[in-house]
């Protein structure tokens, strides 16, 4: 029996396959299908082919069908021969399906947190009509998280097409989804717009050239958005030019314009953040949170929570719920060929935990500050003195020599040392050292259980403590 897992998101549906250690083409050559709809005289397009056109014919995409899935009749249906959102949501699921049910016998599903029971019910309902072999459902945040972060109230972040998503995971003997705030029309949408009439303005106040009169031109801004987002990401401002007729105009664009049009909709998030760690009295507790790529993708999301809690982020990497559907479904569900559609509100967690740490402890035990850095099941002690970690060793200094995967890792790559009542790494690498898969700028302060990670695909190390012979 192949297996195929499908992440379901209206920013970009994604789906895996068990078969393969790579995203599946879904919509035609791209891996990620998002939510939109357009119905143009005798055509119908979903996925990409109607997101590239959404702006040239704004009266006639429908982009709310997956976020407000339902049977309620279309206020305007237009063209279109469906007549709810439901119906729109079934054909996007049509084409989806063709394009990778060879690869599978059966499917499961990642949803949004947001979603609720009466939503996925209509959603089986769609897969059965599809003769679509569902088999199970599980929330995004559940099935993207990799392994326990002890001491640290884990959160998980996404942001999808009309609606971001920050969700509180528990952690214990299983990891639930605590709770959960929705920002609904705070998705990319939302932002999208705020930041192509951002550039808009700019061309407006620089050149007087306006990209929004015509449709072509914002389709176009829209069109080159995420090569923007993507350039921001490694430099404070990028120049920016259209042509229009025979003149080429040209702005630049700064990433602090961006991160202003984003503030509004991070301070609902650290909002709920601060109001969670006073409900459950755990404020001086570090905060990590799980950021799915849409929302790393973003400029200014990261530093900003980063600086209001001291976060820690795993970075999770595209289509991470559905490769982690693929790894849990054994383990969730008992082999048994009769078995029914399930839906799963928690999965194991800390019987995952290393097999090197004894216990897991869980948010309310006293924190033990890290003794030893353990690498190759040998434990290097941690005192002030830095502990260097690299290719090179130095035999009157305590170090540690990287060995087998070497790629990315510097003759002099970090060091670990106890400074006052904190254990700090600082970075000295050409190619990032990472922290629960998060990369450190320049240096951070870390918790017993954390995995640093040097080159890539890299070799990792694990803050322990080691307890005295008469400690219980």
């Amino acid at each position: 029996m192949k297996r195929l897992a499908l992440e379901l998101s209206d920013a970009g549906i994604l789906a895996a396959g068990s078969d393969s250690a790579r995203l599946l083409e879904i919509d035609g050559s791209d891996k990620e299908s998002p939510g939109y709809a357009l119905a143009e005289k005798n055509q119908f397009a979903v996925g990409k082919a109607a997101e590239k056109k959404a702006h040239l014919f704004p009266r006639l995409v429908i982009s709310h069908f997956w976020d407000q899935l339902n049977t309620e009749a279309l206020d305007h249906p237009g063209p279109y021969t469906q007549q709810n959102h439901a119906e729109i949501a079934y054909a996007h699921l049509v084409r989806i399906w063709q394009n990778i049910k060879m690869y599978g016998d059966e499917m499961i599903m990642a949803v949004p947190g947001f979603y609720h029971r009466d939503q996925l019910s209509l959603l089986l309902g769609i897969a059965n009509e599809l003769s679509l072999p569902i088999r199970g459902f599980i929330p995004i945040a559940l099935a993207a998280s990799d392994r326990p972060c002890l001491q640290s109230a884990l959160f998980h972040l996404d942001i999808h097409l009309h609606r971001a998503e920050i969700i509180f995971l528990k952690q214990g003997d299983y990891l639930t989804c605590e709770e959960s705030a929705s920002l609904a029309e705070k998705g990319l949408a939302y932002l999208h717009r705020e930041w192509v009439e951002t550039i808009a303005a700019e061309f407006v106040r620089s050149t007087r050239f306006d990209p929004l009169h015509q449709a072509v031109s914002e389709q176009e801004l829209f069109n080159r958005l995420p090569a923007v987002l993507e350039q921001l990401q490694k430099h404070a401002s990028v120049d920016f030019e259209m042509a229009s007729g025979s003149t080429t105009y040209r702005v630049a664009l700064s990433r602090e314009l961006f991160v202003q049009k984003s503030e509004q909709v991070i301070a609902d998030i650290h909002r709920f953040i601060k109001k969670t760690l006073d409900k459950h009295e755990i404020q001086n507790y570090p905060v990590t949170i799980q950021l799915t790529h849409r929302v790393a993708r973003l400029p200014g999301f990261k530093e900003i929570l980063a600086e209001r809690h001291r976060a820690q982020f795993i970075q999770l990497s595209p289509g991470a719920a559905a490769f982690g559907m693929l790894k849990l479904w054994k383990q969730l569900v008992p082999q048994q060929s009769d078995q029914g559609i399930s839906f799963f509100t928690s999965r194991a967690w800390q019987r995952i935990a290393n097999a090197n740490m004894t216990e897991t402890p869980n948010i309310g035990q006293q924190t033990k500050r890290p003794t030893h850095l353990l690498y190759r099941n040998l434990a290097y002690p941690l005192s002030e003195n830095p502990l260097l970690i690299g290719l090179e060793v130095d035999s009157d200094k305590p170090s540690i020599q990287i060995k087998g995967q070497i790629a990315g890792v510097s003759r002099k790559h970090c060091s670990v040392a106890i400074r006052g009542n904190e254990v700090v790494l600082k970075d000295f690498s050409n190619y990032g050292t990472f922290v629960d898969e998060a990369r450190v700028e320049g240096s951070i302060a870390l918790q017993l259980g954390q995995f640093i990670r040097v080159g890539t695909p890299g070799e990792k190390l694990q803050l322990i403590v080691c307890l005295n012979t008469d400690e219980t």
